[in-house]
């Protein structure tokens, strides 16, 4: 079969590779569509030093059953489905309480040792498999897993029905956050943007207000009059930039939360009014799992009121996959997420 191998820094290759073989409660999957995520990006160019080559990379799945050797009678061959990709022993506790992610022994599809989706074929666990119906697109499906922290976030800590959430950063997990939070019911969508392009872009995706953090003379208070002086019942950071962390406590609400999605660099020390924090009674809270929004999720995008496909902007062949990793590469302001079609 053919996959894009990475072999080290910024090595990238289309190779005829053996087919995998599954075992035990495994099936084969024939990969429809795969989302190109900036972390493989940054594994393949080196900048984050994760696994090791060689490896076939993509953790955003959208497949097709081929084959199943499984105890499990629901899931026929033909079915298509996208993959749970995170992995973990089973029985610990964070596994128990459906924390795979958190697991010490955790593992995802698509990272060294496991291969993932930028292949014609995947071998998954069947456990991780998510079926879908027809009326998901390939386009959605493979952008799914791209989608499902965001939304498990929100799903944990609830947004307030007509509340108000500010989010800063108009990338894909921002636009996913903002869409999430405007289908659970918020009324205030107040957006953190920095040039025009991301102002369009979060109108464009449902924002109500938009506050240019760089123009501004002070953004902090127009959020609260925004907010008619309460402030945002949640403020989401999804840029990672150290100024930009560091200042969202100062947008949410007394009593209100801060999920934090955005990671800074390595070096990064941030800072945060503790003081405060403590006063106000501000929650902080960490999203990086997925495990319990994929069933929902899908639902909700095969329902129709969730419009993932919109947020596709480019589509290549396994063949042109470094044509994908180029726009990252260029900082091409036209990228929302690519996808590898087959």
């Amino acid at each position: 079969m053919k996959a894009a191998v990475w072999f080290g820094e910024d090595k990238l290759e289309i190779k005829e590779v053996p087919m995998p073989q599954i075992g035990d409660e495994e099936a084969l999957l024939r990969v429809r569509a795969a989302g190109v995520c900036a972390t493989d990006y940054h594994i393949i160019s080196g900048k984050l030093k994760i696994g090791k080559a060689p490896n076939i990379q993509g953790h955003e799945i959208c497949g097709e059953v081929v084959q199943i050797n499984s105890r499990r009678t629901d899931i026929p061959v033909g079915q298509r489905c996208v993959v749970a990709t995170s992995l973990g022993c089973g029985y610990c506790d964070a596994c128990r309480e459906g924390k795979a992610y958190l697991c010490n022994d955790s593992s995802e599809i698509g990272y060294y040792p496991h291969n993932g989706g930028y292949a014609e074929y995947v071998k998954v666990p069947v456990s991780a498999i998510v079926p879908i119906s027809d009326s998901v697109s390939d386009k959605a499906g493979a952008i799914l897993e791209s989608t499902v922290c965001p939304t498990e976030s929100l799903m944990r800590l609830g947004v307030p029905f007509a509340g108000s959430v500010v989010i800063a950063g108009t990338g894909p997990a921002g636009l996913a956050f903002l869409m999430v939070a405007r289908l659970m019911g918020a009324d205030k969508l107040i957006v953190l943007v920095r040039d025009e392009k991301s102002t369009k872009r979060a109108f464009a995706y449902g924002a109500t207000h938009v506050v240019n953090v760089k123009t501004s003379v002070d953004p902090v208070a127009e959020v609260s009059m925004i907010t008619d002086g309460k402030k945002a019942d949640v403020v989401i950071e999804a840029t990672g930039a150290k100024p930009m962390i560091e200042s969202m406590p100062d947008y949410v609400k007394k009593g209100g939360n801060i999920i934090l999605y955005g990671i800074p660099g390595d070096n990064d020390q941030i800072c945060f009014p503790v003081t405060k924090m403590i006063v106000e009674e501000i929650s902080v809270h960490g999203a990086v799992g997925n495990t319990k929004a994929w069933y929902p999720l899908a639902k909700v995008i095969e329902s129709g009121k969730l419009d993932l496909e919109s947020l596709v902007t480019h589509e290549f062949s396994i063949d042109n996959i470094n044509e994908a990793f180029d726009l990252f590469r260029k900082k091409d302001p036209t990228l929302i997420k690519a996808i590898i079609k087959f």
